[in-house]
């Protein structure tokens, strides 16, 4: 392992952490093999976060997908009154990105901040493209995982739209538990797109029944 000029830490293919991530990656998409895997692990950096350091701010221009190997982040934007619109969490084994960098090559509409103290690989997506173009089962998973984010994306729009906070509530403590425990009530509530006050009533009525 090395350091790079921007201060990411360069990982090596006997870094203790991949045999876990190789494991992970492996079970998910059981067509994978270990060295489809290692030609990923191969081109990425990882950094270390501490609570309210910044993967991606606001207008910034970010390439990098990350795969979250521990900790907690929250992404989100500013309401026309500066309050924060929490639209997403990314905990342990999840994978994401600045979207509107990676794929569209714009300048960043939102914010992703480390709520915990957290450790990250991360990928530039033009490393990814390259390794795909010449490896399918990359490729499948590649698409899949997009697949995913936008089924999610959708999902979560469609919930917003037509649920109520309470049907939210529950979804995220079926999908997300530990979520309940390691994120501030106020942002909880942000992410329903509800008030505090109002989040605190929805679990009250919960335990009451």
């Amino acid at each position: 392992m090395r350091i790079a000029q921007n201060g990411l830490l360069v990982m090596n293919p006997s870094s203790d952490i991949f045999p876990d991530i190789i494991a992970y990656f492996q079970n998910k998409y059981p067509f994978l093999e270990e060295k489809d895997i290692e030609c990923v692990l191969g081109t990425v950096a990882s950094k270390n976060f501490e609570i309210g350091e910044y993967f991606v701010k606001f207008d910034q221009i970010n390439f990098n997908i990350f795969f979250v190997v521990s900790g907690l982040f929250k992404a989100y934007y500013l309401d026309n009154e500066g309050g924060e619109v929490i639209i997403n969490f990314y905990k342990e084994y999840d994978i994401s990105g600045n979207w509107y960098s990676t794929l569209l090559g714009e300048s960043s509409k939102l914010c992703i901040e480390a709520i915990e103290p957290s450790f990250i690989i991360q990928v530039d997506i033009a490393e990814i493209d390259k390794l795909v173009y010449n490896n399918l089962n990359l490729l499948r998973v590649y698409n899949d995982i997009l697949k995913e984010k936008l089924i999610k994306s959708l999902h979560n729009i469609w919930d917003n739209m037509n649920e109520k906070p309470e049907a939210r509530y529950l979804k995220l403590l079926k999908e997300k538990p530990d979520l309940i425990n390691r994120v501030p009530q106020k942002q909880i509530a942000s992410y329903l797109g509800i008030t505090p006050v109002s989040l605190s009533r929805i679990k009250k009525r919960i335990l009451q029944q």
